[in-house]
């Protein structure tokens, strides 16, 4: 007998909520979704994004972080179909007994994600200090990110990318192994913040 899926809600802001599963998805990689057509192959997806209000989904093993669109009810009305529509599509044997390797697969699909959160999310923020962040590569698991315009020599780079970049590319994509940052900051020539040691 299956033991029934367990899901836990918990919203990360007014747009955005974690699902914590009791047992991961049937997929290898990780993959955002922000359509039904997209979501074809994936059931668990579907399901999500099958509740009102729901505008994507991203699915990492056994955790789903889902952004709903403006307007849509708060999450405490929407948790629980969003618990019921996953508990539903996994126990229909969407599930894995045990999480699936890497591979150039996995690493493909980290990249996917990792380019629509630099491109939506960290480059706007970093782009007001006149900053840059471009995604290099995806290698065995771990981001590969180059810095520049304000970002590229700033005093406070390494913060950003550790406090703001990694955090963001994190909440994304639970199985990334690391950001690495390749920038030469000795030939940035336009620093946001001085660098100390100058």
């Amino acid at each position: 007998m299956t033991l029934p899926v367990k899901v836990i809600a918990k919203p990360v802001d007014e747009t955005r909520c974690t699902l914590l599963l009791s047992r991961p998805v049937r997929q290898a990689a990780v993959r955002s979704y922000s359509s039904l057509e997209e979501a074809g192959d994936a059931p668990v997806a579907q399901a999500v994004l099958g509740v009102p209000g729901i505008a994507e989904v991203v699915v990492a093993g056994d955790e789903l972080t889902v952004t709903k669109s403006a307007g849509s009810p708060p999450w405490s009305d929407l948790a629980a179909q969003l618990r019921y529509a996953v508990r539903a599509a996994m126990e229909q044997g969407e599930t894995l007994p045990a999480a699936a390797g890497g591979g150039p697969g996995e690493d493909d699909a980290i990249y996917r994600v990792a380019d629509e959160i630099c491109r939506t999310q960290i480059n706007p923020w970093v782009a007001q200090h006149g900053g840059k962040v471009e995604l290099i590569d995806v290698q065995d698991g771990s981001v590969v990110l180059r810095m520049s315009g304000g970002c590229q020599g700033c005093g406070m780079a390494r913060v950003t990318l550790r406090q703001g970049v990694e955090t963001a590319l994190r909440r994304a994509i639970p199985a990334l192994k690391e950001v690495r940052d390749v920038t030469d900051h000795a030939a940035g020539t336009t620093p946001y913040f001085r660098s100390a040691t100058e």
